[in-house]
Parts: C-alpha cells; sequence; structure tokens
C-alpha cells in the first residue's frame, strides 16, 4: 500500500486556524456589511450636506436621482402644502419627515431642499411640511400638533406604520413634544434633532443676558445672535411698540427677517418718532436696551413657553432618539442639549453629541478628523434606524393628493 507522507496525522494548529479564519471571515464581512454601508451612506450624505457640488466616490456613494412632488395633508379643517422627495428606481424605502426650521420660506428654503434632496438621494423617501408658525417666526404648542398631523398622514400616505422624523432648530423641541404625545407616537419610529431646545424659558433668557445654564448650574457665557432677540420683538410688537405703530413694526421686523435691510430701514421711517428710535436700536444691535423688556417676556408668557416647551413631557418617550448641537450655536445655546440628554430615558436614547462641525444648523467649520467621525458615527445611527423601519414605503399615484414638479436632480 502506497502512503503519503501526512497521511494519518492530526491536522496542525496552524492549518486548524486556517480552516475557522476561512470560516468565519465571510460570516463576518455578512454581520458587518449592513453596519459599514451605513457609515459610508453617513459619509456620502454628509459630504454633499457640506458641500452640494462635490464629487468623489465617497460622494456618490449610494446615490440616486431624485423626484420632486408637492401635495398637501389635512389639519384643523385646512390643507397644508408639503412636499416629497423620492429616490428614483428605489421599489421601496423608508420614509422620514423632515421638518424645516425657523426660515421664512419654509420648505421652499434653500438649504432644506438641498438637505431633503440629498437625503432622499441616499435611499429615502423625504417628506418635508411646512409648520407656518414656525415660517412665522413664532414657536407655539399648535405646531406640535401639526408635525404630529403631518408625520402620522405620510406614513399613511405610504403605508407604512412607522416613519423617521428628523426635526431642525425650534422645530426640534416641537418635535419632541409631538413624539411623547400618544396621539402621534405611534406613527414616529424614531425622532433625531439638530439644534434643538429643551425649554423655551431657557432660551428667551439666553437672548436677554447671553447667559446659558447647564443642569449643574454652572453657566456658559456666549454672545446671543442678533436674531434671537429680534424674533420675541417680532412676536410680541406690542409690548415694544405704541398701538399706531405695531402693525407697521410687526412688517418692518419681518422684513427684516427676511433679510431685506433697505427695505425694513424704509417703512420705518414711517413710524411714530419713538418707534423709529426702537427700530434704530434694533438696526444698530443694541441688545443690552431691551434686555428688561425680553426677561419680562419670560413672566408674561410663562403658560405658553411652557406649553411649547418639551421639558416635563420626555419621560414618555419609547421610540430611539438622538440629539446633535453645534458647541458654537448662538441661536439655541449648546446646554439646551445638556438638559434634553438629562430628560430623556437612557433606554431610548441613541447618542447626544455637541460638535464644532455645525453652527447652528447649517454644516461649518474646521474639525479634527475624530470630530468628524463623530458627526460620521451620529448619522450612521439616523440610518441605521431608518433601515430599520419597516422599508416598503410606496407612492400613490398623483391623483391622491400629489402632484409632480417639474424639479428632478441627482
Amino acid at each position: 500500500m502506497t502512503t503519503v507522507p501526512w497521511q494519518g496525522r492530526a491536522p496542525s494548529w496552524k492549518a486548524r486556524l486556517l480552516v475557522w479564519v476561512l470560516l468565519l471571515v465571510p460570516l463576518i464581512a455578512v454581520a458587518l456589511y449592513p453596519a459599514i454601508q451605513d457609515y459610508l451612506r453617513a459619509a456620502s450624505l454628509l459630504k454633499r450636506v457640506a458641500d452640494p457640488t462635490a464629487t468623489g466616490w465617497i460622494a456618490n456613494y449610494g446615490v440616486h436621482a431624485v423626484d420632486v412632488r408637492d401635495t398637501t395633508f389635512e389639519f384643523q379643517s385646512g390643507r397644508i402644502p408639503a412636499r416629497i422627495y423620492a429616490p428614483r428606481d428605489v421599489s421601496s424605502a423608508p420614509g422620514i419627515v423632515v421638518i424645516h426650521g425657523m426660515h421664512y420660506q419654509g420648505i421652499d428654503g434653500p438649504r432644506l431642499v438641498a438637505f431633503a434632496r440629498s437625503l432622499a438621494a441616499s435611499g429615502f423617501l423625504v417628506m418635508t411640511p411646512q409648520v407656518p408658525g414656525i415660517a412665522d417666526y413664532r414657536v407655539e404648542a399648535e405646531s406640535a400638533e401639526l408635525i404630529g398631523t403631518a408625520t402620522q398622514g405620510f406614513a399613511q400616505q405610504i403605508q407604512v406604520p412607522k416613519v423617521g422624523v428628523l426635526a431642525l432648530s425650534f422645530s426640534g423641541g416641537l418635535a419632541l413634544l409631538a413624539a411623547s404625545d400618544p396621539r402621534y407616537s405611534g406613527s414616529i419610529a424614531w425622532i433625531a434633532t439638530v439644534g434643538a431646545y429643551q425649554d423655551l424659558a431657557h432660551v428667551l433668557r439666553f437672548f436677554a443676558t447671553g447667559e446659558a445654564v447647564r443642569p449643574d448650574g454652572s453657566v456658559e457665557h456666549l454672545q446671543p445672535h442678533e436674531y434671537g432677540p429680534l424674533i420675541v420683538v417680532y412676536d410680541e410688537a406690542q409690548d415694544f411698540f405704541s398701538p399706531q405703530d405695531v402693525q407697521a413694526a410687526h412688517e418692518a421686523i419681518r422684513i427684516l427677517l427676511s433679510g431685506d435691510n433697505q427695505a425694513s430701514e424704509k417703512l420705518a421711517k414711517t413710524l411714530t418718532p419713538a418707534g423709529q428710535e426702537v427700530m434704530q436700536r434694533i438696526y444698530s444691535r443694541q441688545r443690552q436696551h431691551f434686555v428688561p423688556a425680553l426677561l419680562a417676556e419670560i413672566d408674561k408668557r410663562k403658560k405658553q413657553l411652557e406649553a411649547a416647551s418639551p421639558a416635563g413631557h420626555l419621560q414618555s418617550l419609547r421610540m430611539p432618539v438622538l440629539l446633535l448641537h453645534g458647541s458654537d450655536d448662538t441661536v439655541i445655546p449648546p446646554t439646551e442639549l445638556l438638559w434634553l440628554e438629562r430628560d430623556v430615558p437612557k433606554d431610548v436614547l441613541l447618542d447626544a453629541l455637541i460638535s464644532p462641525g455645525i453652527t447652528h444648523v447649517e454644516m461649518g467649520g474646521k474639525v479634527t478628523l475624530r470630530e468628524r467621525l463623530a458627526l460620521v458615527h451620529w448619522m450612521a445611527l439616523v440610518i441605521r434606524e431608518t433601515r430599520n423601519t419597516e422599508a416598503n414605503g410606496k407612492l400613490p399615484l398623483p391623483a391622491a393628493g400629489l402632484s409632480p414638479s417639474a424639479s428632478t436632480a441627482h
């Protein structure tokens, strides 16, 4: 009988190790692939958000063309405008409701449009509902109900039980309020906020004093953006102007908030001498002149501020929560994230990140590699939660209230 040298011998430990490696590597690769893909999609999305003209394999990773359609939804017996961004050639996609921040253009704001397109290009079905109160620089409890209603309606429209919610700026606090409401929470798969507040009274006090109080009682001093005190004067013009000046002053401030200083100053010249003096202090950014009146607004509007704040309501949250805030945010101070982090139940809080990589809700600023990776990780968690949402969202035909727009883009 002929034998070979190794016949009858036990395999060496190196051979056994090689066999195990060959068996395990494919299994590990399969297990890790979804997570790796989440991080690549997150890096791609952030790159395109920071620079819409970005090119290269990362920027183009997993990108789809996007179709845009206008729609409406019913709220309090009226029809509210909304827009849907759908990835082309994706048979089923998870849904995300993106809530715009405080901007007079609402869902037509260029930054929001670019962000919604980028998100849809990553393979998600995106809806941006108009929030009239926020678009008119008002933060009120009714807007939380509108956000909840829009979320419910979108989930029903695309025939899924739940959709994710990503809310920006002042809409973040309102979206958290909606998510804590049992009338709407069943339609929300997860919620992520960028630059949100926990208590509006904190924010108004910051506008007046430049002091942002942390939960431990310590204080962070920041120079408030002039936009902050201005929206308070706009909302409560009757507390800063005489009755004969209120209407014109309100309009002059609205025009100023939209960025047309020249037209605002022209209208301000029609005010009484006292009204013109107040407007001149606004134009010259004399915040200190308004401090007593701004602080008085906190007491005067206590009930309204509490009703529109998520403080005291967040323990009922049962869906995953992600919080992000710019470290140098001077509209809503980053200390508000610390308050939210304290209030959100620990078992649903996936990540809470204060980053120099964003200002208020815009990407910007130089960051280290570690800080950039932290942002990618936060966004990858958003993508993971979206991916885990039941992904069979399908748009009905335009006859169901949808009207295709003429624009499509990558």
